[in-house]
């Protein structure tokens, strides 16, 4: 992974893009004082390695704008992206000695970080923002149990379309962005092919063969390799497998 140093600014609260649902949104407006005293911004390049996996747990950050990959690595070396962080996510985790995963970032990123030590001091010091923590942690648990519930019991043709019909219904809410202007709706993914198949738990030479073969069943079209068109939606649900009801409906996003 490459790692670099990090680009620092002043955090500016008032004009954070963060959802309402955040941790931060939570806070009283003394805590939130206390929050912008302690949090500086931090911006990391497409690619960039912002938490390594093994590492001493220093840091902890919320995600203002971007996409991170949470990573994990085998003693084999191998890697598996096992998930994706979104604005107002937690990246790191309070209370814990060092990083279970790696976070990288997937698409260039802006985050708030603090000191973990100073940011337990700050959690242990108001029951209201402690409080604030839990819920955002267990948001993030809700979503990760909803990813993994899109791949259950999937073939791998089935995920790549599942995948797909999410992206298509929750704009804003996945590693792709969504282009309306046109007669079909267009996804620009903004991951490689390699880390896709790797979330979707598959090969990068099948994740092309599902695409492919999905093109072939006249889902969607291949417009270049990170833009595809979606011709059909309906087909696109109907080769997804197992009826995707309170998954695509409510607006939750796939990550880990």
């Amino acid at each position: 992974m490459n790692v670099v140093s990090m680009h620092r600014m002043s955090c500016e609260c008032q004009a954070c893009p963060v959802p309402g649902s955040s941790f931060c949104a939570r806070a009283s407006g003394q805590d939130k004082d206390g929050i912008a005293q302690l949090a500086h911004r931090a911006r990391f390049k497409q690619g960039q390695s912002v938490l390594m996996q093994g590492d001493e747990s220093e840091k902890i950050g919320i995600l203002r704008s971007g996409v991170i990959k949470t990573v994990f690595m085998t003693e084999d070396g191998d890697t598996q992206v096992l998930g994706l962080l979104f604005p107002g996510d937690f990246i790191g985790r309070a209370f814990e000695s060092e990083y279970r995963f790696s976070y990288e970032a997937a698409t260039d990123i802006d985050i708030c970080l603090f000191q973990k030590s100073s940011f337990e001091g700050l959690l242990m010091g108001s029951p209201a923002l402690e409080h604030a923590y839990l819920l955002s942690t267990l948001r993030q648990m809700d979503k990760m149990n909803s990813w993994t519930c899109l791949l259950r019991g999937r073939t791998a043709r089935e995920r790549v379309a599942a995948y797909f019909t999410f992206c298509a219904l929750h704009d804003g809410e996945t590693d792709a962005t969504l282009d309306l202007s046109g007669t079909h709706p267009i996804l620009e993914l903004r991951l490689s092919r390699t880390d896709l198949a790797s979330l979707l738990d598959m090969t990068p030479e099948t994740f092309c063969r599902c695409l492919h073969g999905l093109a072939d069943k006249g889902a969607l079209h291949i417009c270049a390799p990170h833009r595809i068109e979606l011709t059909n939606i309906a087909r696109l649900r109907e080769l997804a497998g197992p009826p995707l009801e309170g998954l695509v409906e409510k607006p939750q996003r796939a990550v880990i």
